[in-house]
């Protein structure tokens, strides 16, 4: 197959109707442009061109060549003019990973938002709080909580939540409410499996004394934030649980503890695959995320 700058320069032989004023119109020089010609006819096993020292005559394998070079150069602009088109305007399928509460509670409503703006962009959402791999599951954007591990993987803050220690008032009036750490040891602490940056069984925070670390333990133990909400609920024991969960729900039954001690604030990230310029559906969502983040008053 004839290389692409080939025909272009064939194309405007044709049309010009001189090798002097095509090498100047392309900044080549004459014999270049001759010999790339040459090497064209070589390759396709014709003649193209006839010619002479004042004249030059279009073949008839030469103009039927011509009309498909035009063809071409037609259909590469049409392929630009669309590929541009669509770098402009999101569409197609975005592939979102999120944690499971998250994607329950949080993402459905500013995906429909996006979907609304964005009407040709068509999402498919799974929802894991596992580590996922995001290149190879073929994923466009994955959400985390929480910290990151090092990663050839891109990642852009879009928000931030924050961890408080919960427990049902049932629970307390059973058991005593704690007022500082040191009293988390002989209460029922219920575990979340997939923390990161830690031991699990390490809970941290930050008060007038400093950091302050106490060891817990409990007989519960999840991966997903569902059911540890639905155990505090119910009385089971005390958990660590992010701000958004606790406004989803709004129960004035569960009650915050340790209000004097900070808690733990967390990023939300949007994670992807490592690119010099990343696909419009993906720039657009996280930018669209972290925009209806803000909106939404933090904390989210």
């Amino acid at each position: 197959m004839a290389a692409i700058e080939d025909i272009s320069l064939f194309r405007k032989l044709v049309e010009l109707k001189s090798f002097t004023a095509v090498a100047e119109a392309m900044h080549l020089s004459r014999s270049l442009v001759s010999k790339r010609i040459n090497r064209l006819e070589d390759k396709l096993g014709v003649q193209l061109l006839n010619r002479t020292t004042r004249h030059l005559e279009v073949t008839e394998a030469g103009r039927t060549y011509y009309k498909y070079c035009v063809q071409i150069e037609v259909t590469l602009q049409e392929a630009e003019a669309a590929v541009s088109e669509i770098r402009r305007h999101p569409r197609g399928v975005l592939n979102i990973n999120a944690p499971v509460s998250y994607g329950q509670m949080i993402l459905p409503e500013i995906i429909a938002r996006f979907l609304v703006k964005y009407p040709e962009v068509k999402v498919n959402l799974s929802l894991s709080d596992s580590l996922v791999d995001v290149v190879g599951a073929g994923y466009d954007v994955v959400i985390r909580i929480g910290d990151l591990n090092d990663s050839s993987l891109r990642a852009r803050k879009v928000g931030a939540t924050r961890l408080h220690v919960f427990a049902h008032k049932d629970y307390l009036a059973r058991q005593g409410t704690p007022t500082k750490p040191e009293d988390l040891k002989t209460h029922n602490c219920l575990i979340y499996s997939l923390t990161r940056g830690g031991s699990i069984n390490e809970w941290r925070f930050k008060g007038k004394q400093g950091v302050e670390q106490v060891s817990i333990s409990g007989n519960l133990t999840v991966d997903n934030g569902m059911p540890l909400y639905q155990a505090v609920s119910s009385g089971l024991g005390i958990a660590k649980l992010p701000c958004f969960m606790l406004k989803a729900f709004d129960d004035p039954e569960i009650v915050y503890l340790l209000p004097d001690y900070q808690a733990q604030e967390i990023g939300i990230y949007a994670i992807y695959p490592p690119s010099k310029t990343p696909p419009i559906n993906t720039r657009v969502f996280i930018d669209f995320l972290a925009e209806q983040l803000v909106a939404m008053g933090g904390d989210s």
